[in-house]
């Protein structure tokens, strides 16, 4: 027979990484860690974990299933909890969203918590990719996320939330100031200032420059100091590709390059937990911003 003490402790492993750091979280002996994950086995009729002695902790293919599925199943039973509470019980929403989109939004959430006073938000800020953001969400461990995609049907189940523009800007004496529209393959001979690979804005960037031929080839520096990236830019050195409403032209003294093809709206989506159809307290922060 499954319980709900052997789901808790496996995920309680994957989440630590091994039977022995589970153990030290829970107050358990590795033992006896040890027997609750043997019968949860015996109860689903699998192997959930590669068992390799003196190696970390690694999950089969049919473990990361059953983690994702049961990890949603005690998602479901906070869930069921809170509800029995009342919705004005003192929560948490763990929201997983860019910096950029946390700004986008800053009214609409601002109104969402003087109207829910009750609801603490904390933000994960700058997530992984798509996918394994997806998954978090699917399987419980963040309740809402909102994020970049050039495709609408990268995440099933998401939900759009707006558009944002990306521009590339150069410097009034640059070269191509003169022309009155550059080709992708034009502007990839000229240098470029790219974000640090670490800026979650640098792949979106990249992506986009991709859909209309053009590439970063020519890399004067990688920076996220603005004030550096707009200097440079400014004297003609090299092109940036950024957001629109993050770059005021005349203040910086640039110019929004006119583009033979113009680079796609970055598509902003929003995606929550499949429990959420039950939580009140989360759709209205969708309704919110969506």
């Amino acid at each position: 027979m499954v319980t709900l003490r052997q789901i808790h402790i496996f995920t309680e492993v994957v989440r630590h990484g091994s039977f022995r750091a589970c153990a030290g979280q829970t107050g358990l002996s590795q033992a006896v860690v040890s027997n609750h994950i043997r019968e949860l086995e015996a109860g689903l009729g699998v192997t959930l974990f590669e068992r390799r002695a003196g190696q970390a902790t690694v999950l089969t293919t049919q473990g990361r299933h059953a983690f994702d599925r049961l990890s949603a199943i005690l998602s479901d039973l906070a869930d069921l909890r809170q509800e029995l509470a009342g919705e004005t019980a003192r929560r948490t929403i763990r929201f997983s969203t860019f910096s950029y989109i946390v700004l986008r939004f800053q009214d609409a959430i601002e109104r969402f918590q003087q109207d829910h006073a009750h609801v603490d938000l904390r933000f994960l800020l700058d997530p992984l990719d798509n996918q394994t953001l997806a998954m978090q969400v699917r399987r419980g461990d963040i309740d809402m996320a909102a994020f970049f995609t050039l495709d609408p049907q990268e995440v099933p189940d998401s939900k759009p939330a707006g558009e944002a523009r990306l521009a590339v800007y150069i410097g009034r004496d640059h070269p191509l100031a003169a022309r009155r529209q550059v080709s992708g393959a034009e502007l990839s001979e000229h240098p470029a200032i790219v974000l640090a690979r670490a800026n979650a804005q640098r792949g979106l960037c990249d992506q986009a420059l991709e859909v209309i031929g053009a590439r970063a080839e020519k890399i004067l520096m990688e920076t996220d100091a603005l004030p550096l990236l707009f200097n440079n830019v400014r004297r003609g050195l090299a092109w940036v590709c950024l957001f629109e409403d993050t770059v005021d032209e005349a203040a910086q003294g640039l110019v929004k390059l006119d583009l033979l093809c113009p680079i796609p709206p970055i598509g902003i989506r929003v995606l929550t937990r499949p429990s959420a159809r039950h939580d009140r307290n989360i759709l209205a922060l969708c309704e919110s911003i969506l």
